[in-house]
């Protein structure tokens, strides 16, 4: 379970053992002048009874792939070059395939492909929002922005995981790991010379 958290930059630990459980935290930054938000990723301990900082690092970069997916898929708005109002898109992988091939066969057949209508995804109501491509130049503005917002929705999330230090990480590790107990000396035997 990953969530966003809002506290003070007190209550911020790269890693806590809160009893059935281990929470990773990462990303912090300052929204305000006393307020900070971050990113928590809660593993039961019983998944982790190995933990260590490649269990640490897996879990943040797992994170951070899933929201770039996210932000990918349901944060795109296409406003028309046409002027018309903006337009909710849905970029899952099989929209992206079905809207890449009506673009490449509308450019091979020189726009006689179109008009071609598509469900673009759904209002803040949950009411299916359609569109209808009239001509090649509806079609390459719609195409051109939706790739822009893929790469730059890649690149963030590629600089994202570029940015961490993990250093925080391996110093709380041995923090709330307890440390392994010594081993005891068996007493040495002396034997005497008789």
């Amino acid at each position: 379970m990953k969530q966003k958290t809002q506290g003070t930059v007190a209550g911020y630990a790269p890693l806590r053992d809160e009893g059935s459980q281990i929470i990773i935290c990462y990303g912090l930054r300052q929204v305000s002048e006393d307020l900070y938000e971050w990113f928590e990723i809660c593993l039961p301990k019983k998944q982790t009874a190995q933990l260590s900082i490649q269990v640490v690092r897996d879990a943040i970069i797992a994170d951070i792939n899933a929201r770039t997916d996210e932000q990918i898929v349901a944060g795109f708005v296409w406003t028309p070059a046409s002027g018309a109002d903006p337009v909710p898109v849905w970029l899952s992988q099989e929209n992206q395939f079905n809207f890449k091939s009506a673009y490449d066969l509308a450019v091979q057949k020189e726009g006689a492909t179109l008009p071609v209508t598509f469900k673009m995804g759904e209002d803040a109501e949950g009411n299916p929002v359609y569109h209808t491509f009239e001509d090649m130049a509806d079609a390459e503005d719609f195409y051109v922005k939706a790739v822009a917002h893929i790469n730059q929705k890649l690149a963030d999330g590629w600089a994202e995981k570029d940015s961490l230090d993990f250093s925080p990480y391996e110093q709380a590790l041995a923090d709330i790991q307890p440390a392994a107990p010594a081993e005891e000396e068996s007493p040495k035997k002396t034997t005497r010379k008789k």
